[in-house]
């Protein structure tokens, strides 16, 4: 083939394929210039909602008919912050529990299912049958892997610095978390060469603060140890029933606190919470199945009567973060 029929036949090549270029970019630049461009509105995040449950012994019960409300109105927490009895019911819950399996748990888990006792200058019990127990109703899953954000408040033994897990062994946080001073022994975290941990009520009762430092925009806290006139008379027979049973051994880290200025500390801590439930359980105890159910339809009620004033806040809150971008 000669050359020069090749070189004409190139420089044919090019000018079709810089024509058919020019075509296709005015075509593209036409049909753009017809379109409307759409602007995203910007994602608004949802609140945070924290929901605070406190420490308080055979009264934690009540914490479930809280949980129960909040449900049936739409309101699922995305961090769940306990102490003590709080951090028990709050494990199981975070981990995925419906409120009717944690009411069922409630009613038919019995007290040598979590207490072993033990001879030893400590304390009298263990706390290995509540870490087992936790261990074994959440699969054996650590903190981090919940559904639903949760961390357990406890107290260094030696010197009560508060201490907030939101990672690790779920059973050993909710042991260390409920490890009453003088009854349960001291759990080590990490096992066997860590700190000792006692119960985190002995710090922050209601741990509102802990709440807030992990970035919690509302604040729903469940206070179940305020006293009402019925429970003055009863407070000491009922603390001496309820030291026959698991519940109760938690509730006596409760009514033997002076009033001392920590508790008043830790009183200004549970008002520092956007919403404050406090069921009517001071008359209550938790001797038989009952009387659980008692505080569980306490609970619920507290709560219901405070669904209207929870949904506007949370409403105002993603209104602010709303007119904030």
């Amino acid at each position: 083939m000669p050359a020069s029929f090749v070189s004409h036949l190139y420089r044919h090549h090019s000018v079709v394929t810089h024509v058919s270029t020019l075509i296709a970019l005015t075509l593209f630049m036409s049909a753009c210039s017809t379109v409307t461009p759409t602007i995203k509105a910007p994602a608004i995040a949802s609140p945070s909602v924290a929901l605070v449950l406190g420490g308080g012994g055979a009264k934690g019960f009540a914490h479930i008919g809280v949980i129960k409300a909040l449900e049936e109105n739409g309101i699922t927490p995305t961090l769940i912050v306990g102490t003590s009895v709080g951090s028990l019911v709050g494990s199981l819950y975070a981990s995925g529990y419906t409120p009717a399996q944690l009411e069922h748990l409630a009613l038919t888990t019995a007290d040598n299912e979590l207490t072993d006792f033990v001879l030893s200058n400590q304390g009298f019990v263990e706390g290995f049958k509540l870490r087992n127990f936790i261990n074994n109703k959440v699969d054996g899953r650590a903190i981090e892997d919940f559904p639903i954000g949760f961390a357990a408040v406890a107290a260094e033994k030696h010197t009560l610095k508060k201490t907030v897990f939101t990672s690790g062994n779920a059973g050993l946080a909710v042991q260390a978390s409920c490890s009453v001073p003088n009854i349960f022994i001291a759990p080590r975290i990490p096992e066997k060469v860590g700190k000792k941990y006692i119960d985190g009520g002995v710090v922050s009762l209601v741990p509102v603060d802990s709440a807030r430092a992990l970035g919690a925009d509302v604040i729903i806290a469940v206070d179940v140890t305020t006293a009402n006139n019925r429970s003055f008379a009863l407070k000491r027979i009922s603390t001496f029933n309820s030291m026959s049973s698991f519940w109760g051994f938690l509730e006596h880290n409760i009514t033997t606190q002076p009033n001392t200025n920590r508790a008043l500390s830790m009183r200004h801590e549970r008002d520092r919470a956007d919403i404050v439930i406090t069921p009517d359980v001071g008359h209550i105890s938790s001797i038989d199945t009952s009387q659980r159910q008692a505080l569980i339809t306490a609970g619920t009620q507290a709560t219901t009567s405070q669904i209207y004033a929870i949904k506007q806040l949370i409403k105002q809150k993603s209104d602010s973060k709303y007119a904030t971008l």
